[in-house]
């Protein structure tokens, strides 16, 4: 990245567009006039519950915006930084909505922090009000399996955004397989 002024935009929000409309706003009309630009979440779905933070599939550029081609065509005349949002996947993701509907038996069961792997079964209620957190209320969504039992998980943002345990075996082959898939798709 250049040391100059970059632009941080939402793709969809700036021009009204796509990542075509960016490039010919970048090229035609600011040419020159910026280092380069930090594209906000372009993964599907871009209107999820948190504007993009909460992507579903964090491979896939949400359709109404373009593809990982036009990001490609887009790099080629600048600079560009992207958030990649791999600390929590979208409660519609594949990988959590196997975990609800096989609970311990899902290949994602580890993959996501569960209260107990936080504190143990008498945290207190002060230890809970400590945390930090960008958003009000609790760090923990209360969600229901299939066979209508329940667990609280870690949710650090919205409950939609069920964060990852990258400690766990299944949550760091979630993030190596999409670094993967993001270095495949980028180097192309």
């Amino acid at each position: 990245m250049k040391n100059q002024v970059h632009l941080i935009t939402y793709i969809d929000r700036l021009t009204g567009g796509n990542i075509k409309s960016v490039q010919n706003l970048l090229v035609n009309e600011w040419q020159g006039v910026l280092g380069g630009v930090h594209l906000l979440p372009f993964y599907y779905p871009i209107d999820g519950a948190d504007a993009g933070f909460d992507p579903i599939d964090h491979t896939q550029v949400d359709p109404r915006l373009g593809s990982w081609e036009d990001i490609s065509s887009l790099s080629k005349v600048t600079d560009i930084m992207a958030d990649v949002i791999v600390n929590h996947v979208s409660a519609k993701s594949q990988q959590f909505l196997d975990f609800l509907k096989h609970r311990e038996k899902s290949p994602y069961a580890d993959m996501f922090i569960t209260f107990n792997k936080v504190f143990d079964k008498d945290a207190k209620e002060e230890e809970l009000s400590a945390i930090y957190r960008p958003r009000p209320g609790s760090s923990f969504t209360k969600i229901q399996f299939s066979d209508g039992s329940e667990k609280s998980l870690w949710s650090t943002f919205t409950a939609n955004q069920i964060d990852i345990d990258v400690k766990s075996n299944a949550g760091k082959d979630y993030l190596l397989s999409i670094l993967s898939s993001l270095r495949r798709l980028v180097l192309k």
